[in-house]
């Protein structure tokens, strides 16, 4: 009996006692915390948040297809965002492209520093600093480059330079297409066309 009274108490006297420490601790860390001045906490840039708002990037993008000649195409990028010139398609930055021929074997890599990827136009443009390099020997440079979604074929509207299985070439333009299906793919240079030949 005696114990059960002193536990008793013993609650009675925790139940006012805690309380009461807790707001010691609490009321002692707001004394002693440092006060924030509102005039000198960092703030956020107004024009990184509208650039971000505005431009509503996707970090990554990848696109995939079939084209109707049984070709695959993929299409990587590092970041994607509107495009704010009123078209319908789609920005990208450091993009990649990659077509795979199950048929012939031959592959196509192709680098660039932007692009449009526009599906109103059934097309991928690449610009700034564009490559292209073959399975079969072509190592180009140019400065612009459109990759049709549709079918198999690469137009490349301005001037090439680069190297070929059979040595160096430029030209105004050039286009590589499948002439037949399943077929190996064609790579036509023209205009003002210059070959220098290096024999192996």
């Amino acid at each position: 009996m005696l114990s059960e009274v002193r536990h008793t108490r013993i609650v009675r006297l925790a139940k006012v006692v805690l309380p009461l420490a807790a707001l010691v601790l609490l009321s002692t860390i707001f004394l002693i915390s440092d006060r924030v001045d509102p005039t000198r906490a960092p703030l956020y840039s107004e024009v990184d948040l509208d650039r971000i708002a505005r431009e509503q990037r996707i970090g990554a993008p990848h696109y995939s297809g079939v084209t109707q000649d049984g070709d695959a195409l993929r299409v990587e990028a590092t970041a994607a965002y509107p495009d704010l010139n009123g078209t319908t398609g789609t920005r990208a930055t450091d993009m990649k492209a990659h077509l795979v021929s199950p048929t012939t074997g031959e592959t196509t890599d192709m680098t660039a520093r932007s692009g449009l990827i526009d599906p109103a136009r059934t097309e991928i443009a690449l610009t700034g600093d564009v490559t292209l390099k073959t399975s079969t020997g072509y190592d180009l440079a140019t400065g612009e480059a459109r990759i049709a979604t549709d079918r198999s074929r690469i137009s490349l509207p301005g001037a090439v330079d680069g190297r070929a299985p059979y040595g160096t070439l430029s030209s105004d333009s050039a286009e590589m297409s499948r002439p037949a299906a399943g077929a190996p793919y064609d790579l036509v240079f023209t205009g003002g066309v210059k070959l220098v030949y290096q024999p192996h």
